[in-house]
């Protein structure tokens, strides 16, 4: 079996309640076989082998037990654009010289993403390089993973030899700011049950949303930036990608008795930090 180079490549992106950003994990089988002839012909993308790998990935999924991945445009349009530089330079690797790194590269993309991967091997027909892939444990972690649900799959085509990458993708679902804010309160008062039996009951401050916003447009929490909010007891302000994933620090906020009622915004933006977006909120409690 003629595999030339296998690499997989695991980014968690910003969020949850850190605001700076959270390094990715590289992993790299080992090479073997390589190619010995060059080809200065430009690449073609191969759709039929495309097709003939989401087939192949979901098979060995659903033999797993795993849910089938979707297919999506904007991966696929990454996946093949980096498939077709790697082919044209004859070199396998998950960031070429001069080339965005991969999560700069999905960005393209109108998912929302908290999480993605990749796979990239360099073979001379589909079957042989789902195999390697499959047999190779960084890479099958990728292609079986419970925390992908989306791919995007790119094959060139340069005389014999194809260049195949595996874009792999975790999609959260998007909801508006008002839907948001429901979901942040819902979990709040959840939460609050659990802390203390004192009633904690939702009231409405218009300027909140705008306060989020003002954080997600200087792309930095600020507690300061929520000002005019009356005789407020606690600000807290944080940033995830899924907005009713509460930060660790407010389970003090809710377990003062004394705090009777809170207000909620938030605001959804893709920042230099956060490119593949993230929620912007700001609590107020009274």
């Amino acid at each position: 079996m003629l595999l030339a180079i296998l690499a997989s490549c695991v980014l968690l992106f910003p969020g949850g309640q850190k605001s700076h950003k959270t390094a990715g994990v590289v992993e790299v089988a080992a090479a073997s076989d390589l190619h010995p002839d060059r080809y200065e012909q430009f690449p073609v993308y191969d759709a039929r082998d495309e097709r003939a790998l989401l087939q192949l990935t979901n098979r060995d999924r659903e033999r797993n037990g795993l849910a089938p991945l979707q297919l999506e445009p904007g991966l696929t349009a990454a996946a093949r654009a980096h498939a077709a530089r790697m082919a044209q330079r004859d070199e396998l690797s998950h960031q070429l010289a001069g080339e965005p790194a991969l999560q700069d590269r999905l960005t393209v993309t109108s998912l929302h993403l908290d999480r993605a991967g990749e796979n990239v091997s360099l073979s001379t027909t589909i079957d042989r390089a789902h195999d390697g892939l499959m047999h190779s444990p960084h890479h099958r972690d990728n292609i079986l993973s419970q925390g992908f649900n989306v791919v995007g799959l790119g094959v060139a085509r340069i005389g014999d030899r194809i260049y195949v990458v595996e874009d792999f993708g975790h999609n959260l679902p998007m909801v508006p700011a008002q839907q948001a804010e429901d979901l942040v309160a819902a979990t709040l008062l959840k939460t609050r049950s659990q802390h203390s039996s004192a009633d904690l009951k939702r009231v409405a401050v218009a300027n909140l949303h705008d306060a989020a916003c003002a954080m997600a447009a200087a792309d930095k929490v600020n507690a300061k930036s929520a000002g005019g909010l009356g005789n407020v007891r606690f600000v807290l302000t944080y940033t995830n990608m899924q907005p009713d994933v509460l930060p660790s620090n407010v389970a003090q906020v809710l377990g003062d008795k004394s705090v009777r009622s809170f207000a909620v915004g938030a605001c959804y933006a893709n920042t230099q930090t956060y490119p593949n977006g993230a929620y912007f909120v700001t609590l107020a409690f009274y």
